[in-house]
């Protein structure tokens, strides 16, 4: 059963790869042909490729989904239809049913569910791609929340990640490419063997839990390490008003530019000061006691910063806000940020493009997603060869931050941020 499971996924991924592959060559051939030119953009033929990558990664599930959902982060190499289309991965995971749930909870813990949980809802919370949580209750009453792992998972990421990897080879080798593939998908997966141990997300929520003792109105949930296993993570259930919420904000008292503050020194003070960050910062996964605290969840993407890097950082945005070029272009280099040819003056055109979105022609603070937009439209542009990862999660983490303010009617300054909690 398990050996047709493989062959069929194997299939799966390479139907998808020569459909794609055809989209793009024949008609192009064609046109060589019949000497007609290119066509000034080439979105369209991008975005019924990215469907049918979707279409693959919603039949696969698993990590063909977490793939595709880290694709839908890579501003900086897929073009844009494709990161569009593939954040969906982010909400089209349906969840399994309940006694597959349930199998995996009583294997995992060995015992019987409803000898470890008083309650145990039916319905998940949530849905994602390789696990899901459920509501439940212990039997001295706490109120939790259960992450489960899908079943087979362990079996079917080696073959997964070799697929994909095939057709990565077989692509470059008749295509090669200006940014190469193969180390792209090593960087992307890396961490997909971590996510799959639920033993070291708790590990992260502890880590996280460190940078902010009691006192800082950060409440990070507790885990329960005697009931959870490396596929089952049972942890405290926290309530509160979804950060997005404008009118459950003002409900309660609370001022939504305070809300916004509050939040950006959290990740400035992740970033910047302890270098260790929950980079998923979605509205899914932030909320607001009436109190004012913030409750901040999941930390299976969770990513530790090399030293230097918040350093880095923080002189590329002031190089930027002074118009200090060659400030900027250090900056860059500080940062991994490498050429083909070891131009760095390309680092200038790519600062000025992103700065062009401001009003006043240079940074002010706040990374829009817009000005990220910009920014990695200029970079997948240029002959960049190695884009920092902890660079693109970083600047996606401002990104998410930034459309959250705008939400709550407000701006997502990271430089005030900065200044607001070395002050603390």
């Amino acid at each position: 059963m398990r050996s047709a499971t493989r062959i069929w996924r194997t299939w799966r991924v390479a139907r998808t790869g020569v459909y794609i592959w055809a989209i793009y060559k024949i008609p192009s051939w064609t046109r060589r042909a019949l000497g007609r030119p290119e066509p000034e953009s080439l979105d369209a033929t991008h975005l019924r490729a990215a469907n049918a990558v979707l279409a693959c990664a919603l039949d696969m599930r698993g990590v063909i989904i977490k793939v595709c959902q880290a694709i839908g982060t890579r501003s900086d190499v897929f073009p844009r239809p494709f990161v569009d289309t593939l954040k969906q991965c982010h909400d089209a995971v349906p969840p399994r049913d309940y006694e597959v749930i349930k199998q995996v909870v009583e294997e995992q813990l060995g015992k019987p569910l409803d000898a470890i949980f008083a309650d145990f809802d039916r319905e998940p919370l949530a849905s994602a791609s390789l696990a899901q949580v459920h509501r439940a209750r212990l039997h001295e009453g706490r109120e939790v929340a259960v992450k489960i792992q899908y079943p087979g998972l362990d079996d079917l990421v080696g073959s997964d990640l070799a697929n994909v990897r095939r057709a990565c080879r077989i692509y470059e080798f008749f295509d090669p490419q200006p940014i190469e593939l193969l180390p792209l998908l090593t960087e992307i997966t890396r961490h997909i063997s971590m996510e799959l141990d639920f033993r070291r997300e708790a590990d992260n929520a502890d880590r996280v839990r460190e940078i902010f003792p009691p006192g800082d109105h950060v409440v990070i949930p507790a885990m329960y390490r005697e009931w959870s296993s490396e596929k089952v993570l049972v942890m405290e259930l926290l309530d509160g008003i979804k950060i997005t919420d404008l009118h459950g904000l003002q409900a309660v008292g609370l001022d939504p530019e305070l809300v916004v503050q509050d939040l950006m020194q959290v990740f400035v003070r992740m970033i910047f000061a302890a270098g260790f960050f929950q980079a998923d910062p979605h509205p899914g996964n932030l909320m607001v006691r009436p109190d004012g605290d913030l409750v901040v969840l999941d930390y299976g993407l969770s990513k530790e910063l090399p030293d230097g890097f918040g350093m880095g950082l923080f002189e590329l945005l002031f190089s930027m806000m002074t118009m200090n070029e060659s400030a900027m272009v250090r900056a860059f280099t500080e940062l991994g940020f490498r050429t083909a040819d070891g131009d760095t003056d390309v680092f200038l055109l790519i600062a000025r493009r992103m700065m062009r979105r401001s009003d006043t022609g240079k940074f002010e603070g706040e990374f829009t997603e817009e000005m990220t937009d910009e920014l990695f439209d200029a970079i997948r542009e240029n002959p960049l060869v190695d884009v920092p990862t902890d660079f693109v999660l970083v600047g996606r983490v401002f990104s998410l931050l930034s459309g959250i303010a705008h939400t709550l009617g407000h701006r997502a300054n990271v430089l005030s941020a900065m200044g607001a909690t070395s002050g603390s």
